[in-house]
């Protein structure tokens, strides 16, 4: 009689991401750049930059990352230096903003 081997069992450690939130390694994978240019980001405040858990864990918000690519293709592929990509995504959240009310306006 043979003896059928006993499966092992293995230790899983799953963490809690609160929805909507993305690690900062994730961001820099999705979008392709490393920690630097994030840094460089962070600085010229191209978005915000997130308080980490109490872990240490910095987690942005998904909308960051959306903003975070806009500035990205506005660096890369109009060659806006980042002081001016800083002006040019304040000036679109202004637009969509106003394009928002007038919207609502019309609505009423």
């Amino acid at each position: 009689m043979t003896e059928e081997p006993q499966p092992t069992l293995e230790q899983v450690t799953a963490e809690i991401i609160t929805s909507g939130s993305i690690r900062q390694e994730e961001v820099c994978a999705r979008l392709g750049i490393g920690e630097d240019v994030l840094e460089v980001c962070l600085r010229w405040e191209i978005i915000q930059p997130p308080e980490p858990d109490p872990h240490g864990t910095v987690f942005f918000p998904e909308d960051a990352l959306h903003r975070l690519g806009r500035g990205l293709r506005l660096h890369r592929d109009l060659g806006i230096n980042w002081p001016g990509v800083s002006v040019a995504l304040e000036l679109l959240d202004r637009i969509e903003e106003l394009e928002q009310q007038i919207h609502n306006l019309s609505n009423e």
